[in-house]
């Protein structure tokens, strides 16, 4: 497969290219796979999986796959058409070790390339196993089922810089999308840190980014969470960060983050968090509740 960079980058140019890398970089093209996995601290028997699959692996990604996978635009039927080719994949390992090798292959040497720190790297691609150990401790089994959203790594759109993620969406409008990942460390004082290491990232090494918006779409800017949680909430201080713009009733996407494992609103949602009781209790009453959509407000 040919490593280049398509159209799709010409605007993620970092400026730092050419300057000199470390002695742990330097030489370095890419990445082994068993080191990535070591790393990203993948589960024993997914690092088996893995391994197996990669030996016995008979397809490959073409140039054009490849190119659908790296264009925003084409991520949907990119993943699609990969997952078709990959065949019967019940776990996701298939895709996984597929999506894992183009981190190895392209993603990190385009982070080398920009000098871009190993441990940012590392942060970003570890969404992988956040979902396998929570699958595992919602279900029992380790299954990945992220592959739809992995383009936004490994096409170096989004990068975890402390407790939170960033998404360079290059879409209709402009934006920079706050992602909130699940163990993250959501004290006013983990976000505020991450965000102004964000703030510093951005200007190193996407300048043209500098006065784009950062909006957050997530179940945590709800209003209702205030009367909830209560002022002292993290969740409500994250809140005041932001200005919200819209609100959507009809999305139910909330309930897989807030209820893993359980679609329906009934007296079976569980109650092992303040947030799941009080919610549940909430919901149970006919009210709504939803996502909000907001931008950032706060200033350095």
């Amino acid at each position: 497969m040919k490593r280049y960079i398509t159209s799709a980058y010409n605007k993620f140019l970092c400026p730092e290219r050419g300057k000199s890398i470390n002695n742990r970089q330097r030489g370095k093209k890419q990445m082994d796979n068993k080191e990535l996995y070591q790393l990203l601290g993948m589960p024993e028997v997914v690092k088996e999986r893995l391994l197996f699959y990669g030996n016995s692996r008979i397809i490959s990604i073409s140039d054009n796959l490849f190119n659908r996978l790296m264009h925003r635009n084409e991520w949907d039927e990119a993943v699609k058409d990969l997952q078709e080719l990959l065949g019967e994949d019940p776990d996701g390992i298939k895709i996984l070790w597929e999506l894992l090798n183009l981190a190895c292959i392209y993603t990190y040497p385009k982070y080398l390339e920009c000098n871009i720190s190993e441990d940012i790297f590392v942060d970003t691609m570890k969404f992988c196993t956040r979902f396998l150990n929570e699958h595992f401790s919602y279900f029992g089994s380790y299954k990945f089922v992220w592959a739809w959203w992995f383009p936004r790594q490994i096409s170096f759109n989004e990068f975890r810089i402390g407790a939170l993620e960033y998404e360079f969406v290059d879409g209709e409008n402009r934006e920079i999308a706050i992602h909130i990942p699940s163990d993250a460390d959501m004290s006013i004082e983990s976000v505020l840190k991450s965000m102004e290491d964000f703030y510093l990232f951005r200007q190193t090494y996407f300048p043209q980014w500098d006065n784009i918006q950062l909006t957050c779409d997530s179940w945590m800017l709800m209003p209702q969470l205030s009367d909830l949680l209560g002022n002292g909430s993290n969740i409500v201080t994250f809140q005041k960060l932001f200005k919200i713009d819209s609100i959507d009733y009809d999305a139910t996407w909330y309930m897989g983050w807030i209820y893993p494992g359980f679609e329906l609103i009934n007296d079976s949602l569980p109650e092992g968090t303040t947030l799941q009781r009080k919610l549940k209790n909430y919901l149970l009453e006919g009210k709504k509740f939803g996502i909000a959509k907001g931008h950032l407000i706060y200033k350095s």
